[in-house]
Order: C-alpha cells, then sequence, then structure tokens
C-alpha cells in the first residue's frame, strides 16, 4: 500500500492504521524521527531510509521532554513550509506531525529510562534529555511500527542508547546510524545550528577540529584513551568561544568508558558555543592484527 503523493498526518490513531495496513502487505517501513528544522543531515538520512524500505516515514514532533528550559524549547526552529517544501523533493511518503496533547495526553506520566547506562560517562548528565529522547522514540516506534529507524553518527551516544532500549524490551526495529554530513569547516549539521552567530559558527568548527585530531592519532597508532581524551581536551580550549562539556571515548554496545582501544570505540565531544550545546561523534576501529 503506497501513498499516490505525499501526505501530511496529525493524528496518531490514522498514523497507526496506515502503518499497521502497510505491514499486513508486507510493505517496509522506515522512520526519521526528526523535530523538525529539516537539514541536510536529515535529508542524507532519508535518502538511505529510501534505498532500505518500501515507505518512507518522516516524524516532526518537537519534543518538549528534550529540553533543558522552557525559553530553549519555545525558541526552537519551527517552520513546516519549509520543511514540507524540502520533504516533497526527497519523495518521503508520510510527514507525521502528532499534536503534543495526543503524545502526551494530561496526566501522562509514563517514561522509558534506559537506567544506568554509560552512567560513567560524563558526556551524559543530561538525565532529562535521554529520558525524553528514549520517552518519544519509543512511542513513535510503537504508533508507526518501522522496521528500521535512521539517525546520523553525530549523535552517537543517543545512537547507542537506543540500541540498548530495543535489546532490553525486544523491540525488533533496527537502529540504522549513517554518516554525519557536514558543512564546508567540518562542523555537523543539526538543527541547533539556527541559534550561531556567524562568528560561533566558525568557532563551532573547532569540535570535529578535535575528533579528526583524535582520527589522525589513532592512523599513527595511539590507542590509549586517556591521550586520545587529552588531545580532544587541548584541541577544544584553542577555541575560547567553545566551552567543553564532555570529550570520551567510550565501548560502542556497552558505553563504558575505554582504557585502550581494541576493535571499536566512539569517540563522543559535546560543548556550548554561545548558549547553543552541540555535540559530535565518530565510530573509529583498530583493525585486528
Amino acid at each position: 500500500m503506497m501513498p499516490a503523493a505525499m501526505e501530511i498526518v496529525n493524528r496518531v490513531s490514522r498514523m497507526s492504521s496506515i502503518c499497521s495496513k502497510a505491514m499486513s502487505g508486507e510493505v517496509k517501513v522506515g522512520l526519521v524521527s526528526t523535530m523538525g528544522a529539516i537539514h541536510p543531515g536529515h535529508l542524507s538520512l532519508i535518502q538511505t531510509a529510501r534505498k532500505m524500505t518500501d515507505l518512507v516515514v518522516v516524524s516532526i514532533f518537537v519534543n518538549r521532554l528534550q529540553f533543558l528550559t522552557d525559553e530553549e524549547y519555545r525558541s526552537y526552529p519551527r517552520d513546516m513550509t519549509r520543511d514540507v517544501d524540502l520533504l516533497r523533493q526527497e519523495n518521503v511518503d508520510y510527514i507525521f506531525t502528532p499534536p503534543e496533547e495526543e503524545m502526551y495526553p494530561e496526566g501522562f506520566s509514563t517514561y522509558v529510562v534506559v537506567e544506568q547506562f554509560g552512567i560513567k560517562l560524563i558526556g551524559l548528565f543530561r538525565t532529562n534529555f535521554f529520558r525524553g529522547m528514549t520517552t518519544s522514540v519509543a512511542k513513535m516506534i510503537h504508533i508507526v511500527k518501522p522496521a528500521f529507524i535512521f539517525f546520523g553518527q553525530k549523535d552517537g551516544l543517543q545512537g547507542a542508547i537506543l540500541q540498548k532500549m530495543m535489546r532490553d524490551l525486544n523491540i525488533d526495529t533496527e537502529v540504522v546510524v549513517t554518516p554525519v554530513v557536514r558543512d564546508a569547516s567540518g562542523l555537523a549539521y543539526a538543527a541547533r545550528n539556527y541559534f550561531l552567530t556567524e562568528s560561533q559558527k566558525a568557532a563551532a568548527a573547532v569540535i570535529y577540529k578535535s575528533l579528526k585530531a583524535v582520527e589522525d592519532a589513532i592512523a599513527q597508532g595511539e590507542t590509549r584513551a586517556k591521550r586520545l581524551v587529552k588531545l580532544m581536551t587541548e584541541v577544544m580550549e584553542t577555541e575560547p568561544n567553545a566551552k567543553l562539556e564532555y570529550a570520551c571515548v567510550a565501548d560502542p554496545a556497552t558505553l563504558e568508558p575505554l582504557v585502550k582501544i581494541e576493535g571499536k570505540a566512539l569517540v563522543a565531544v559535546g560543548a556550548m558555543i554561545g548558549k547553543t550545546a552541540l555535540n559530535d561523534s565518530l565510530l573509529v576501529e583498530i583493525p585486528s592484527k
């Protein structure tokens, strides 16, 4: 069951019904979960979804639970007309825009929390953010029933937490993590870049520079996590307009901090640029000898 043209669905019951019918016809559904402010990173995810699935749903829901302050939530960029125009060009089948009162009805008090996971990583101090993210994504998966859900490697910590949630709750949706899409300076595309001034955008390029320094050091044989974190910190400190919040090297499956890289490692960094929190990550691998 394929729609004749892109359709915007703003009711949970209708979206659920569409996807149930699609599944009964053995149609593979792909979900790209967004908070709008569609950018080239999202478009790359959609293009991957288009190749891997029969029916592509892009959700646009500015999730109040993922913001630290009400001010941050209210000022988040919202431009549905622009987003719809961009998504139409990518042959998206459905845009799902549920109202807040359907996602979080009055008296809502049930949350999905991945407890103690990555607790040793100081990068995970934004516990409300992750609780909000897992709760919203769990609800989206329940409604859309996708075979695959797509995220960018920029949000490597988020992807690891979601994969853990899927394992623990026996959810058979596969999390597909795709390469980061960057601008010419190396800055990963993100909706929050909207808040940056031109000079802040230039400063934010240091985030990727710190990850690239780690990648280069690993290529030259450095595998000690402590040295790599120190290197990231030193690179970040060269930019006075960036305040490092965390830098870590962790096992991508368990989010346990690594002492030494043997096999795969998630290298993640987060920083405040002005009042805007940005993050980025790389998945690196030391080939076995």
